[in-house]
Order: C-alpha cells, then structure tokens, then sequence
C-alpha cells in the first residue's frame, strides 16, 4: 500500500478524534450541506503545512472561515465545482509560495498513476466522486467501506456529488477521508461509477 508518511489531518471531537476534516461539524449550514469540497481542500493545505496534531474544532472552523470565501467559496445547494476548486487551490499556493500545482485527472489510467505518484510524494489526493453525470438526478451512489479485522470490508454507507480526499492506495482500494472517518472504496466501482 502507497500511504501519506505522517499523520492525517484530525480534528478534536466528542469521543475521540476525526480523520480528517467534516463538513457535518460545522458551524455554518452551507457548509454542513455542501462544504466537501471546502473539507477537502482545508486538509490538504493543513496537511502540506505539516500541520500533524489534532486541531480543535475552533481552530478548524476558523482556518475553514478564513479561507472559504477568498479562495473556495460556496454556491448553496451545490458547493463548489472542480475547476473552481482547482482554481482556488492555485490561488492559495501562489499566494503562499508552495510550490504546488492543482491538475484533474479523467482518465483512469492517469488518475491512479497520479495518485500514486502524489501519495509517494507525501501529497493528499482530492477526488471527486461525480453527480453521474449526464443522469444527474439518478440514484447511483458509489459505496464506501470500513475495514474489519483482517482482509474484509463492509459497506458503511454510499456518496454521490461528494469529494473525499484519498490518503493510500493499493491494486484493489483507496483509503478515503469522508466526514471525518476513515474509509475504503474500491478502485474497479470507482471506474465504473
């Protein structure tokens, strides 16, 4: 398995702590109903910042506060779009001189040499997991799993018009940051999907 080499983004929360951001611990409604894409790009910066520790849930709901607005901001009831999230991830690192580079991949070839190679660079992938695109309203849902003891996975729950931020990978699953847990989807549904 290709993993991220520190800790993963956590935030302080009744009974422990997340693994990674969420949109559901929010204070704001519209980023409760369509902040993923926000959750997604706040981690990966705290995380090419070499923030380790957990933050408290002030801490992350202010950093979402700050920059939300100036470089991810949030059209209710649909969030933000890829290129509008690429576009803002490109603002925030010119402006603070990281040497970094949002770029989508479609194919499915790319998308997984890509991910590999960031994740062996130590750099959190944002994936999108689409509306099903052309038949936006249908009711295709990509399902999510959680690991069980030894090699088995069950079936947690299910996303569509989601973004999630991919922090291992191997030949058959990615290891996903969602709402704050931690989960596994399978590379073949995610291609079909």
């Amino acid at each position: 398995m290709i993993s991220l080499q520190k800790p993963y983004i956590s935030v302080a929360r009744d009974g422990g702590a997340s693994y990674g951001g969420s949109q559901l611990l929010s204070d704001s409604a519209c980023v409760k109903k369509c902040g993923c894409g926000l959750i997604a790009a706040a981690d990966l910066i705290l995380y090419l910042g070499g923030r380790g520790e957990a933050l408290t849930l002030r801490e992350y709901n202010g950093f979402l506060a700050r920059i939300s607005p100036r470089h991810f901001p949030l059209v209710y009831p649909f969030g933000i779009n890829g290129l509008m999230l690429a576009a803002g991830l490109d603002r925030f690192f010119l402006r603070n001189g990281l040497p970094y580079r949002a770029v989508w991949a479609i194919s499915g070839s790319k998308l997984w040499e890509r991910a590999e190679e960031m994740l062996r660079q130590d750099i959190p992938v944002i994936l999108s997991v689409g509306p099903n695109f052309p038949a936006v309203w249908g009711k295709n849902r990509l399902p999510f799993y959680r690991k069980l003891p030894g090699e088995s996975y069950a079936k947690a729950c299910s996303a569509k018009a989601h973004y999630v931020t991919a922090t291992a990978i191997d030949e058959k699953r990615l290891r996903i940051s969602s709402w704050g847990n931690e989960y596994y989807i399978d590379r073949a549904e995610y291609s079909a999907y």
